[in-house]
């Protein structure tokens, strides 16, 4: 990705201090020390820990120890210091949607002609694109003018709004209110040994998304004039469910990098809620998940990214959370995306806590606390569960509890002790399988009562085996029974609480 160059306006701070890291004593807390940005990952502290730890710039030189407070400082502290190691200390809110002065830039800044938002669904509304088939699902790849433009027009934001980071890196929020707002963290293939700490992501707002009229479609002849040929505007494919807008940014994008610690940091849509910014095409197109989706991934590990522990951490008021594996067809990620999940707090948010491919990934000690009122009952048909959404959509405020745990394609979930507060929900919400063949999970709190997660999975769909292949055994300490998970959880995640 190609990333322009900035000139140098770096402030340097501080006096090399020693590397510490306290173990913790009761409460697993990892990574204390008299400078918490010289702190490094706890031994045995999850899969980060695995080959080496994580040690981020803790031994930063003086000159590489810097505070910044707008975009351009970032970028150019990242550049001056390369991959030797570096601590990049967030002051207050940083808007990474910004030019070189500091001014907000938006949708205007960003578009290339001739994209238009009105246009662009004129030309790609299932009502026209959808009449012919090809396999079974409408052309995928969208092609025209307004496609191009749109393109091209992200291609111009993601330019400015991703920050790639470079091995070695520690980025820190200090005290209780460093903010990194409309942009996307970037960790590619290459890149090791990074720290992320006690920052608040909001918003990483895409402009520009896409509309994919093949996701999720289905010819379903339960919805009236649903059929494979079209005959006119009664009778044709353009009738039948399906279609999905996907968008570019995740807030944290690891993408092909290793050894990852992101640690007491939050994510949230912010202000701007994908709420308020509901379906746009008409019945059978406008189901709540056909939402114009703004908002991608809080954080997402894909492209054979691996050794990754995610602890002390508030998910809140977002949808498509964590995606471990971003395709079945991968070649690449056997073997790889191991990732620790602990001590975090999800709230107020759809799916994917985290929906998992391939990857070992073990998650204990969180704490889930959503509403599933509006999503499917599995006594009724997708036809159905769609009239029945429309008539109560109006009423949900906040993002329906799908799912919480995802079993995907080759993935082996290790799941204990973890707590979930889910209002109008089931056991088999939880977690479901996606496509997987293991699940263990022991010690699991639904609604207070300690349930069999396992059993409601298979109860609900295709059966999994508790056979995973392999047991955890890197634990910055013994987990917590359940029992106490939400209060230690609510009391310690998210940033200001170093």
């Amino acid at each position: 990705m190609k990333k322009r160059v900035l000139a140098l306006s770096v402030a340097t701070i501080g006096l090399m201090v020693a590397c510490a890291s306290e173990g913790p004593s009761k409460s697993p807390v990892a990574g204390k020390a008299s400078d918490p940005g010289r702190a490094v990952l706890a031994a045995n502290d999850g899969w980060a820990a695995a080959e080496g730890g994580v040690t981020g710039g803790a031994a930063a030189k003086p000159e590489h120890d810097v505070t910044v407070t707008s975009r351009k400082a970032l970028v150019d502290a990242l550049a001056l210091a390369g991959n030797a190691p570096k601590i990049i200390r967030i002051k207050g809110t940083i808007n990474l949607s910004t030019d070189d002065a500091g001014r907000e830039l938006t949708a205007k800044d960003y578009a290339v002609a001739p994209y238009n938002f009105d246009e662009y669904m004129k030309v790609y509304a299932p009502a026209v694109w959808n009449k012919t088939l090809v396999k079974g699902r409408p052309v995928r790849n969208l092609t025209g003018p307004q496609e191009e433009a749109r393109k091209a027009s992200v291609t111009r934001q993601r330019e400015q709004v991703t920050i790639q980071l470079p091995s070695n890196t520690t980025l820190i929020g200090l005290g209780k209110d460093a903010k990194l707002v409309r942009g996307n963290i970037w960790i590619g293939a290459g890149v090791e040994n990074v720290i992320i700490r006690n920052i608040a992501f909001e918003d990483a707002f895409d402009y520009f998304p896409a509309w994919d009229p093949g996701d999720s479609f289905k010819i379903d002849k339960s919805y009236p004039g649903c059929q494979e040929n079209y005959v006119d505007a009664k009778a044709g494919p353009q009738l039948c469910p399906g279609g999905r807008w996907n968008s570019e940014y995740d807030s944290i994008s690891i993408n092909g990098g290793k050894r990852v610690w992101i640690d007491h940091c939050s994510f949230s849509d912010g202000a701007r809620s994908d709420k308020l910014f509901p379906p746009v095409f008409p019945f059978p197109h406008n189901e709540i998940t056909q939402k114009v989706q703004h908002h991608d991934g809080a954080v997402d590990v894909t492209n054979a990214a691996d050794l990754v522990t995610i602890s002390y951490s508030v998910f809140r008021d977002h949808d498509k959370t964590n995606l471990i594996g971003g395709s079945d067809s991968s070649k690449i990620d056997g073997g790889k995306l191991r990732v620790t999940f602990h001590h975090n707090w999800f709230e107020n948010v759809g799916q994917r806590m985290p929906r998992v491919r391939f990857g070992k990934v073990h998650v204990y000690n969180n704490v889930y606390i959503g509403d599933a009122t509006g999503s499917d009952d599995s006594k009724l048909s997708p036809y159905q569960n769609h009239v029945a959404s429309l008539a109560i959509k109006s009423k949900i405020t906040g993002n329906i509890f799908r799912q919480g745990l995802g079993i995907g394609k080759e993935s082996a979930v290790y799941s204990e002790a973890n707590v979930f507060e889910i209002a109008n929900g089931s056991v088999a919400q939880a977690a479901g399988n996606m496509g997987g063949s293991v699940f263990f999970d022991a010690g699991t709190l639904f609604n207070g009562k300690v349930v069999d997660l396992l059993a409601a999975i298979n109860e609900a769909g295709k059966p999994l085996s508790a056979e995973v292949g392999w047991k955890p055994t890197l634990y910055a300490a013994k987990p917590l029974p359940a029992t106490e998970v939400a209060a230690h959880v609510k009391a310690q995640a998210g940033p200001g609480k170093l």
